[in-house]
């Protein structure tokens, strides 16, 4: 079944990535992401294409990834993992509308995304006395849990819908649980993969395991045929040269390592955060913040190009309008990248003093 549903899919998939670029609005786009302050306050900031913040709205505590609906009304944003709280607020000018939690047992993992016709959201979840992973289904219109399936693995992170009901969990391998806040209880024995998960009925259509039972997956961004590129974090010995990212196959169901320079790889330390794919260019970005590194690398088979410094780098988006990855950092700037040569326009650099940026930066064209 797995090989099948992915041939069937590649077409479909690619299409819709392409009208989605036609249809952007460039002067409506925000782009937005959980931030810090010097104070110990933690905010959903939200910027226009100009580099002006548009809005700033408290969070109970520090986010992770916000997500979106496909229209732009509603921004949500989980609590960083281990927590059980998610802000449910106004995309459009920031105001706070819910607060949701997760049921008893659970703790979120940081990342949910819309289905694609907006109607439901899935956050990934975990069960913490058993350790299994889950992807929980919600209501958009009513916020109500109305089912749930096996992520496929333990600590689920990102995911991303694929199709209508298929959809891309990166099982990090690693348990946790929120009253150990941050640590890691099973590294010796983690098995980390990406799952490919019908919601309709729960099954895993396809599922693909690293080579090293160390590279946990976390993050990933998807190809205009359905490839995915994702982004690891490794386990193990400080020396190892372990592959950070990977290609997943649609077609084929299996996972390579993107070639990457032994210097370029080992300022990585081992260590990735985000992943932004440009269908256009066919390239893609990789933030490192433990290297203090922006990577650029080659979809059709080259590898890494090139890397930038950036202190403590953070999210990275693209703005499809203008043909840029966007990059935020913990010094509250934001960098703008030719997503075809990589060279940083400088005069698209901005800072916001004060506000330290997360590890994620979403986008959102609101249409009303």
């Amino acid at each position: 079944m797995g090989c099948s549903r992915r041939e069937a899919l590649v077409a479909a998939l690619g299409a819709t990535s392409l009208a989605a670029t036609g249809c952007a609005r460039r002067d409506r786009t925000l782009f937005l992401s959980a931030a810090s302050d010097r104070q110990g306050g933690h905010w959903l900031a939200a910027i226009n294409r100009a580099g002006e913040l548009r809005f700033r709205a408290r969070l109970p505590a520090r986010g992770h990834d916000p997500f979106v609906s496909p229209d732009g009304a509603l921004a949500l944003v989980p609590a960083r993992r281990p927590g059980n709280w998610m802000s449910v607020l106004d995309g459009r000018d920031g105001t706070r509308l819910y607060v949701i939690h997760s049921a008893r047992g659970r703790h979120f993992y940081g990342h949910g995304t819309f289905s694609a016709d907006g109607e439901r959201l899935y956050t990934t979840e975990n069960d913490f006395a058993s350790g299994r992973g889950v992807v929980v289904s919600r209501s958009a219109r009513t916020l109500n849990v109305i089912g749930e399936f096996p992520s496929g693995g333990v600590g689920p992170h990102q995911l991303k819908i694929l199709d209508d009901e298929l959809i891309a969990v990166a099982n990090g391998g690693i348990r946790t649980h929120p009253d150990q806040p941050r640590r890691k209880l099973n590294v010796d024995s983690m098995r980390p993969n990406l799952s490919l998960v019908d919601a309709r009925s729960g099954e895993i259509v396809d599922q693909a395991v690293p080579p090293d039972a160390k590279s946990s997956i976390r993050h990933m961004d998807v190809m205009a045929g359905g490839d995915i590129v994702l982004g690891l974090q490794y386990e193990g010995s400080p020396t190892d040269d372990a592959a950070l990212v990977l290609r997943y196959g649609f077609s084929t169901g299996k996972l390579t390592a993107l070639p990457v320079p032994l210097a370029i790889q080992r300022r990585m330390k081992q260590y990735t955060a985000s992943v932004c794919v440009d269908p256009a260019s066919n390239h893609a970005m990789v933030t490192c913040p433990r290297g203090h590194l922006v990577t650029f690398w080659d979809l059709g088979g080259a590898g890494c190009l090139a890397a930038r410094r950036v202190r403590d780098v953070a999210g990275a988006a693209l703005d499809r309008a203008t043909g840029e990855f966007v990059a935020t950092n913990g010094g509250g700037s934001v960098f703008r990248f030719d997503a075809a040569s990589f060279q940083l326009r400088r005069t698209a650099t901005r800072r916001f003093e004060g506000l330290r940026w997360d590890n994620h930066l979403a986008v959102s064209q609101p249409t009303a």
